[in-house]
């Protein structure tokens, strides 16, 4: 029996399924509407990715939520659940030593008639140490440490990929609080030109070179903006808050980073960063390297160990004990000391469970082929990301030069209609619809300077980083 376990031992023990390999995947040879990187373009692999805006609110408010944000603290407590799950399951490859001591103190009647005693004190006491050591025949401890490595590795990937969508995230709120801010300065603008315009019209209208229709037209405008106003600053307020939130820093820091200026006309515009022209990395090394796929694809691993070890489960279990124990016992006045030591191996197993080993090796397949199935949408997921990504970075880029145009065409249309109506060379309706098209054509502008930076944003998430950066010398707008 000892040279039965001595062989088992150093065969390692049985593999009850093939090792496991990577599913394969069908991914795409390249991206549409993106060229391929060049070798010596600069990859954005140097951390951290979102100092290439060059903006000091998004760097200063991403290090304060990195520093201290409850989803990444759970994200990081999930990794150390998983590392202590393994330290648990680790344990179980290694001998377990205990020890035992005892003492009793015991009274007992003597009822037989020859004796002329009729009371027995005794007293006794054990003390040692015992041994026992699964012989991991069928791989269940090995492929249950496995399957615990594997699920933090999983953690570890979700982790990253927390880190990745709270970074995202904060530079997103960012810009979309700079375009908020931008839009309110433009309704404060408006609201001003046409209160100047009212002023204007009514004196008109006292002198009798202005109909009353035209104050009645100048005011509903103007109410509509100052109706815009109050909906453009909740949002901005919101937007606040969202960063409030994500950062932990306080309404005031976050408005001071960005540039929120009490309503105020001719305040200078908000800065809003350009964000350095990419491509993404061939597909085959962004599905490699995204924490996403990383992570389903480890769960898929430890599902597949979660299969060897439901099949190990039902087969028998060898265990190798050894105890041994010192004695000693004193009665009726006399004492009894003595050792004893047991060693060998048990096996132990279930001749019937009506199915149940059976059913669990069933569900393990199924948790296996659910997981390669997830690992089948998170590719196809990632893939789709990036493809909207490299759409919504060219759109961007092509309405930046645009509404560039469209902002200089309306302004030259507004100064010229304004000069205009003061001569009496248009009506005034000419006039506020040249306005309304200059603030229409600002809002353009600064929402295709937002969407330009949010477009890189979200080709960095979608890549999981891996992107190569593209030379520009474009200054930021």
């Amino acid at each position: 029996m000892y040279a039965f376990a001595a062989s088992l031992l150093a065969s390692g023990g049985c593999s009850l399924q093939p090792a496991y390999t990577k599913p394969t995947q069908a991914t795409p040879s390249g991206w549409s509407g993106a060229s391929a990187p060049e070798d010596n373009q600069p990859s954005l692999a140097a951390k951290p990715w979102w100092r290439k805006l060059g903006d000091d609110a998004v760097d200063e408010l991403i290090d304060k939520a990195l520093a201290d944000n409850p989803t990444l603290l759970q994200a990081l407590m999930r990794i150390d659940e998983a590392r202590g799950t393994l330290g648990v399951t680790t344990a179980d490859t290694l001998p377990t030593i205990g020890a035992s001591a005892s003492l009793t103190r015991e009274q007992s009647q003597n009822t037989s008639p020859f004796s002329s005693s009729t009371t027995v004190l005794s007293t006794s006491a054990s003390v040692g140490p015992s041994f026992s050591w699964e012989i991991d025949l069928f791989g269940r401890v090995r492929e249950s440490v496995e399957a615990s490595q594997n699920r933090l590795d999983a953690r570890t990937a979700d982790a990253a990929s927390t880190r990745l969508t709270l970074v995202a995230d904060i530079a997103n709120d960012v810009l979309t609080l700079r375009a908020c801010e931008n839009s309110r300065r433009v309704l404060v603008e408006d609201i001003v030109s046409r209160e100047r315009t009212l002023a204007l019209t009514r004196r008109r209208l006292q002198s009798g070179f202005a109909a009353a229709v035209d104050e009645a037209r100048i005011l509903t405008g103007l109410a509509t903006s100052r109706t815009n106003l109050a909906t453009q600053q909740e949002q901005c307020a919101r937007q606040v808050n969202a960063l409030v939130a994500l950062s932990g820093q306080s309404s005031s820091r976050v408005k001071t980073l960005v540039g929120v200026a009490p309503s105020t006309p001719d305040a200078a515009p908000v800065f809003m960063p350009r964000a350095p022209a990419a491509v993404p990395a061939m597909p085959a090394t962004v599905l490699v390297q995204h924490p996403d796929v990383i992570s389903a694809e480890r769960e898929v691993a430890a599902a597949w160990a979660d299969i060897a070890v439901a099949r190990a489960n039902r087969l028998p279990r060898i265990d190798l004990t050894a105890a041994l124990t010192g004695q000693w016992i004193r009665a009726a006045g006399s004492s009894l000391d003595f050792n004893t030591w047991s060693i060998g191996p048990s096996l132990t197993g279930t001749l019937f469970d009506g199915g149940a080993g059976a059913a669990n090796v069933k569900v393990a397949d199924a948790r296996y082929r659910r997981a390669v199935a997830s690992l089948q949408g998170t590719l196809r997921t990632t893939v789709q990301d990036v493809e909207n990504a490299i759409a919504a970075q060219a759109s961007a880029e092509s309405r930046g030069a645009s509404t560039r145009e469209g902002v200089i065409a309306a302004r030259t249309t507004l100064l010229a209609s304004d000069a205009q109506w003061k001569v009496g060379a248009v009506s005034l309706f000419e006039l506020e619809d040249s306005r309304r098209q200059f603030a229409s054509a600002q809002d353009a502008q600064i929402s295709a300077r937002r969407d330009q930076a949010q477009a890189w944003i979200s080709l960095v998430k979608a890549t999981g980083g891996a992107i190569a950066l593209i030379p520009d010398n474009t200054a930021h707008e």
